[in-house]
């Protein structure tokens, strides 16, 4: 039987951990898994019935945040590769990529059995990090980070650098139920400097205006209490208050899509940005949802223009105004967009078959076969 650790390791929830929970729902059943974990809603959710397979091991990281911390964490990677002898090893955060680089300091053959997934731009110590795990793979959501020159390229990857890079998309399970165009549209977001908070109040302000206002619902986690306030402000001083509706962060956004009207990614290309995938994307088009979008980072590449989405000049604000309004006023188009989108995850991001695709960078696509 084959071993696969997964370190999962990060203080906070969002899609790189939702995107674990997904890939262990549909692992082969002969392969044993050890889950490093340690935020709360993702090991609360990891313990939940039939979220874990039957061969697999949770291990709760108690934190990470510093130095004492991630040593201990290396010490329980170490003990349990010790035990495991795991054929690979999924680093799935910037953190698990850290604490795997302090582990194999004393155990070398580590480093050859780790894959390194980058989901953004904010990953840092890259220097210690590729220098304890030379050659490390790399795993992308989207070929778009390999755009960004001076982050991973061409220091660190191929051809000039000794990793190699492949894209292993994220990926969704789609549900049958029924489709309704009827709610608001639906912003689902960390708040932070690039998710397009404020560029959303902007063109809301523009409807408002125009006596034309729609219901948009924003929800994600809300981390930075000054970033917050300030939007707060804005959008009093905007008189918007009835049109943007900040929610609380929910960890399973389900019941919000399959409620909503359509889905917007207003995420810029700077302070931290753009996104590197944008899994709200394909989680609006498992329900049949269309997605307006910045056109800019993964979603430039993931939406076609008029076919499954509309895509928007970043930071247009007028534009986007528009385009929330024609979604908001036609579900007609919703459904046209929508159905695109649909039949589109169906065919590149579904779970099983991204699965496959991930578990084969890993050198594992025989876990399972007789």
């Amino acid at each position: 039987m084959k071993t696969l650790f997964i370190l999962s390791i990060e203080q906070g929830y969002g899609g790189a951990e939702r995107s674990i929970e997904i890939v262990l729902r549909h692992l082969p059943a002969d392969l044993r898994v050890v889950i490093f974990a340690q935020s709360n809603a993702h090991r609360e959710r990891l313990l939940q019935p039939g979220a874990l397979p039957a061969n697999a091991r949770l291990i709760h990281v108690r934190t990470s945040q510093n130095t004492a911390g991630r040593r201990i964490a290396a010490l329980q990677l170490l003990l349990a590769f010790l035990r495991h002898r795991p054929d690979a090893i999924l680093l799935n955060t910037q953190r698990s990529a850290l604490i795997a680089a302090m582990a194999a300091r004393f155990v070398r053959p580590l480093a050859r059995r780790c894959h390194l997934y980058v989901r953004d731009y904010l990953w840092q110590d890259l220097d210690f990090i590729f220098a304890r795990l030379p050659g490390a793979p790399i795993l992308l959501p989207n070929s778009v980070v390999m755009q960004r020159q001076g982050y991973l390229s061409p220091a660190y990857t191929a051809p000039f650098g000794p990793s190699p890079w492949s894209v292993v998309p994220d990926m969704v399970e789609i549900p049958d139920e029924a489709v309704s165009y009827e709610g608001p549209i639906l912003h689902l977001a960390t708040l932070n400097p690039w998710k397009g908070h404020t560029d959303l109040a902007l063109a809301l302000h523009h409807l408002h205006e125009r006596q034309q206002p729609l219901a948009l619902l924003s929800c994600g986690p809300q981390d930075d209490p000054a970033l917050q306030q300030r939007l707060r402000q804005l959008i009093e001083r905007l008189g918007i208050g009835a049109s943007y509706r900040l929610g609380d962060y929910v960890a399973d956004p389900s019941a919000l899509l399959r409620s909503c009207r359509a889905v917007v990614v207003a995420s810029v290309s700077h302070s931290g940005g753009p996104e590197t995938f944008g899994r709200t994307v394909i989680e609006a088009w498992s329900r049949r949802k269309p997605v307006i979008a910045y056109a800019t980072g993964a979603p430039a590449q993931l939406i076609e223009h008029e076919v499954d989405g509309l895509l928007v000049p970043e930071g247009d604000t007028q534009a986007l105004a528009e385009a929330l309004l024609r979604l908001a006023s036609s579900p007609e188009l919703c459904r046209r967009l929508g159905e695109a989108g649909h039949a589109k995850v169906v065919e590149r991001y579904e779970a099983d078959a991204v699965t496959r695709q991930l578990l084969e960078r890993l050198n594992l696509s025989d876990a399972g076969q007789p």
